[in-house]
């Protein structure tokens, strides 16, 4: 997954999709169109959404706003994470040409933690639990149900969940906003092999050096090096299953100059060293 736009490939006619991650490997910063609703089903998982953390445990649910920049960390003991992502175009049919259209879309660009123990997460839960049953056995109606059970959660939204009001300025910065931090994310990604100074990646959306560290920060909550060196550390990841490279190979393809600094980041990101984590995960 790059660290970028996420361009989700859904049905038109049933722009849904369901899917459970096990939280060993860091999701670097990225954003989406879709609703994205994490279910933590097991375990812990620490979350991060534009400058705000958030540390769940079992039950909670996360609801992640299209558009918003987001990353999920590696965690050291296994966890089991329900991920649902869905357009609100899936409420067109049945909305059109009411004034429920103009409520619940703005409504799911929002981002809302909700915890175990109150009446909220409880009405949520059981809604979640019953999509994911469906999904998963997929029997003749399930998309009518999901559908029938996203109407729901957005329901229970509508009632009890202040709405985020956004002016016409407000929706213009917030694509700019977007517009900019793409175009980092597409700079790294198209550049993270070799070396990027901090100046010419400013220089490529316009800013200084300074206002730089400080945008990309207040819109990821990590700074630019964090970012760049976990992105570099997914890619030999990947590389280190996939490819028949040496190690120091490895490295140097993903940007490092250094042996010494790429084991001893890859050990902090990934919880063990590169030769264990081949053997660990090379079929």
């Amino acid at each position: 997954m790059h660290g970028s736009f996420e361009k989700t490939v859904l049905e038109p006619e049933f722009p849904f999709r369901l899917f459970f991650n096990d939280g060993y490997s860091n999701t670097p910063h990225h954003w989406h169109e879709d609703i994205e609703i994490i279910y933590l089903v097991e375990g812990t998982l620490k979350a991060c959404i534009n400058r705000d953390t958030y540390d769940l445990t079992q039950g909670d649910i996360l609801i992640i706003g299209g558009g918003e920049i987001h990353c999920f960390f590696k965690e050291k003991k296994f966890s089991n994470r329900a991920v649902i992502q869905f357009r609100t175009s899936i409420y067109d049919n049945f909305l059109s040409g009411t004034k429920d259209t103009k409520i619940i879309k703005p409504m799911w660009n929002q981002s809302i933690h909700l915890t175990m123990g109150n009446e909220i997460h409880a009405l949520m839960e059981r809604h979640i639990n019953e999509i994911i049953n469906e999904y998963s056995k997929a029997e003749e109606g399930y998309k009518l149900i999901i559908k029938a059970r996203l109407y729901d959660l957005a329901g229970i939204l509508l009632r009890y969940i202040p709405k985020q009001a956004y002016s016409s300025e407000d929706l213009s910065r917030e694509k700019e906003r977007l517009k900019k931090m793409d175009s980092v994310f597409q700079y790294v990604d198209s550049n993270y092999q070799e070396h990027i100074d901090l100046d010419d990646i400013s220089k490529s959306i316009g800013f200084s050096k300074y206002y730089f560290t400080k945008f990309f920060k207040e819109n990821t909550g990590v700074t630019f090096l964090d970012y760049l060196n976990n992105y570099r550390i997914k890619k030999a990841e990947w590389r280190i299953i996939e490819e028949d490279e040496t190690i120091a190979e490895i490295a140097y393809n993903c940007g490092f100059n250094s042996i010494k600094t790429f084991n001893r980041l890859f050990k902090n990101i990934a919880g063990c060293t590169p030769m264990k984590y081949r053997r660990d995960n090379k079929n």
